[in-house]
């Protein structure tokens, strides 16, 4: 049912493409100059303006946390837990990624590897800026994948560690197969049809406050270009297949509530990143998970994670995760009870005088 109604959207948006002119898609980049930081943006090696937010530390500098924002989102989406961060010696960098918030062609695509060369990028130059300061990626979301794919190529000693809130990854089987084909179709014939967000029974977030904010803020995309949802599923599926490429420790954390992601894409996500790799399951956790009511919790994780990647985690998702990974890929289910070990035959006894063995009580003749 699915496959024909994704193929009759397809057919749908043919019969649409006399009727829409599409944007000439963005030029390439040219490799001109090395990235700079100055003012309130990098300069990438194209030339572009990437607006950047920072957060300094308001105490001795542990850390430094180049992280990276959602679909539709922009930098100033980390602005609590990075005020949080700062508190705990740690400083953050955030860009707006090419497309969205305040950067050039908001709303187009520009393609996952160009958005994971400006985080490695950022990644360097925050190196520079502060030396002998480990530097930590962060992703949420798309961000997430755009994380994975810069964690792939960066050189080895650039990085730390990477964290990984709810990363988009694409799923696995054959509807996850249907649907990327049917994104890449109308992503191609119809490039500048926009869609409006999917209504969910389960919000990204439970703080009114945030969800305010993302209704208001005109920075905030509100409907999506079929191109930049094509090229989103594209980054999504490429994250999967890259993530074997990661040699870094890792934290992977995702939520119970959360029903944006597929979470048989995470898993295999999860399958194909280092095996010492951290998993945190969050039982209140939604999509947004740093940005909930119960958010600071998986702030306070982060901070004390890229502090001492091998610690545990202050909240406990940690081992919670540990002790039930089925919860990651059917966390309404709940953990299941451990099965109870068979019961072992007991040993028999041996007559001391003759060797042989008596008989048990169950087998012993009757009077």
């Amino acid at each position: 049912m699915r496959r024909r109604l994704l193929l009759a959207a397809a057919f749908a948006a043919a019969a649409l493409t006399g009727a829409c002119t599409a944007d000439p898609p963005p030029p390439p980049p040219a490799v001109t100059a090395t990235p700079v930081l100055t003012g309130g943006a990098m300069i990438a090696n194209d030339g572009a303006p990437i607006p950047l937010h920072t957060w300094p530390a308001e105490s001795a500098l542990r850390a430094v946390i180049v992280a990276v924002h959602g679909m539709n989102d922009y930098g100033l989406a980390f602005d609590r837990p990075a005020r949080l961060w700062a508190r705990a010696g740690i400083a953050t960098y955030a860009i707006d990624q090419r497309g969205f918030g305040k950067a050039m062609e908001r709303g187009h695509w520009y393609g996952g590897e160009r958005m994971a060369d400006d985080v490695v990028a950022l990644s360097r130059l925050a190196r520079e800026r502060h030396p002998g300061v480990p530097v930590y990626l962060l992703g949420e979301s798309m961000g997430g994948a755009v994380v994975v794919l810069a964690a792939a190529r960066a050189e080895r000693g650039l990085l730390s560690g990477i964290v990984l809130s709810a990363p988009a990854v694409w799923g696995t089987g054959f509807r996850a197969t249907v649907t990327l084909d049917a994104a890449m179709i109308l992503g191609s014939l119809v490039p500048d049809m926009t869609v409006p967000p999917l209504r969910v029974a389960t919000p990204s977030t439970d703080d009114p406050m945030v969800l305010r904010r993302m209704r208001e803020d005109p920075l905030i995309i509100h409907r999506t270009r079929f191109q930049t949802l094509a090229g989103i599923v594209d980054l999504m599926h490429d994250a999967r297949f890259e993530a074997r490429k990661v040699d870094v420790p890792v934290l992977l954390m995702l939520g119970d509530l959360d029903v944006h992601v597929p979470r048989d894409g995470v898993a295999a996500l999860a399958k194909s990143l280092p095996p010492d790799t951290r998993i945190a399951l969050y039982p209140k956790g939604r999509h947004l998970l740093m940005r909930t009511l119960d958010g600071d919790r998986v702030t306070q994780d982060v901070a004390a994670w890229v502090s001492d990647t091998r610690r545990a985690l202050p909240s406990g998702a940690d081992a919670r995760a540990q002790a039930c990974p089925a919860l990651m890929t059917r966390p309404h289910r709940g953990c299941p009870p451990p099965r109870a070990a068979a019961p072992r035959p007991p040993k028999p006894a041996i007559d001391g005088k003759t060797g042989n063995r008596l008989p048990t009580p169950a087998t012993a003749p009757q009077n």
